[in-house]
């Protein structure tokens, strides 16, 4: 398939304050002003006017780049190596491109991911390297996909890969690989990668729990066919967890289309007993649930009640107001990219890492409130 012209940009470098105090540490190793050791955190965080937390978010970003090693507990960081110039090179790359391999394009992918993208680019770019946007739907429907993956991983000047919403397949194949990836979101069991995810299964577990403390004793996870291994989990979870409190679950899939998901709708509203609170796999879909139920005679929350398993910046201002699990992206992306850095440095001994945040519920109208079931 033809890339459009946006997917061959690099993504522009916004600057927070965590990147901020780490480039002005940066920029004081690369002109020698410390010998062997950083100065207390204390001093560091009264010169640069930040937090302890900042700091530390932003010394395990040099951590990750080599450029320092932890003092231990009540130590001093040891200061690894210094580079000429304001940007750190990593170790013997034959390339300055990290390349996200996505199966969906990147106009249509929600405001979290961006975030998560966004950082990782700001990372990238402070170690020298560029972040590219690679679309290519027809490798997620294969159960092969080696010729294909090695015509794409062939590129010239690339030195590492970003998986999005990646198969089990397509996740086999990068870890028999030996090429630096990483993967946004879960891996499928048995599958040495090291990946960066939000941990959407303790929130699936979460939302069973506030469904059935409210009264619920009919419950829908919806989803999409083309789950990856979170979803997979999450919905087990959801499952288990509902069936532990005593109410029944049931998994419910559609093509990732409004028509697709109404018609799912009407089905599970045909069915005896009929469902009453469903949780959505995603936040793009939440609002034409809420509409489909409410036209059906089911408004929420009067009838019906909806949990969005993940956050969007217009679930915020919805009326009813929509209960979620906000996300901090931000955070994730940083996780990811200390991940990705590791991964292409030859110099640091390569092991499989994960970092898993939390999400954090936000409690909304949709959710309901107690009823007679």
């Amino acid at each position: 398939m033809k890339r459009t012209l946006l997917s061959k940009v690099p993504l522009p470098i916004r600057l927070t304050l965590t990147d901020q105090a780490a480039d002005c540490i940066r920029q004081a190793l690369h002109g020698n002003r410390w010998q062997g050791v950083l100065p207390a955190e204390a001093e560091l965080c009264r010169e640069l006017g930040v937090s302890r937390g900042t700091l530390r978010s932003a010394l395990a970003v040099l951590f990750a780049e080599n450029l320092l090693s932890p003092g231990g507990r009540g130590g001093r960081h040891a200061i690894v190596a210094t580079a000429g110039g304001r940007k750190r090179k990593l170790h013997a790359l034959s390339g300055n491109l990290v390349r996200v391999l996505s199966p969906q394009p990147r106009f249509i992918i929600a405001g979290q991911t961006q975030i998560i993208f966004q950082t990782i680019s700001e990372a990238l770019g402070r170690a020298g390297l560029h972040f590219e946007f690679e679309h290519h739907p027809g490798i997620w429907d294969l159960r092969h996909p080696d010729l294909r993956l090695r015509k794409i991983t062939s590129q010239p000047n690339t030195v590492g890969w970003v998986l999005y919403r990646s198969t089990q397949a397509v996740q086999e194949w990068f870890a028999a690989s030996g090429l630096p990836a990483v993967v946004i979101g879960g891996i499928f069991p048995g599958i040495a990668l090291s990946h960066a995810e939000f941990d959407l299964v303790a929130a699936s577990r979460h939302a069973a729990g506030i469904f059935a403390s409210r009264g619920y004793r009919r419950m829908v996870f919806l989803t999409v066919e083309k789950a990856t291994a979170g979803d997979q989990a999450s919905a087990r979870a959801f499952l288990e967890a509902a069936t532990v409190a005593g109410a029944d679950a049931q998994l419910a899939i559609f093509d990732d289309t409004v028509p697709g998901l109404c018609r799912l709708l009407d089905s599970l509203l045909l069915s005896n007993p009929q469902p009453t609170a469903f949780l959505a796999a995603f936040s793009n879909h939440v609002h034409a649930i809420i509409g489909h139920l409410t036209r059906r005679g089911f408004p929420v929350p009067q009838a019906a009640a909806v949990i969005s398993r993940m956050d969007a910046v217009l679930l915020g201002e919805s009326i009813p107001t929509v209960a979620r699990y906000q996300m901090d992206a931000e955070r994730l992306g940083r996780g990811l990219a200390r991940l990705l850095l590791k991964a292409l440095n030859p110099a640091i001994k390569t092991t499989i890492g994960r970092c898993i945040i939390m999400p954090e519920f936000v409690d909304g109208e949709t959710a309901g409130g107690t009823v007679d079931q």
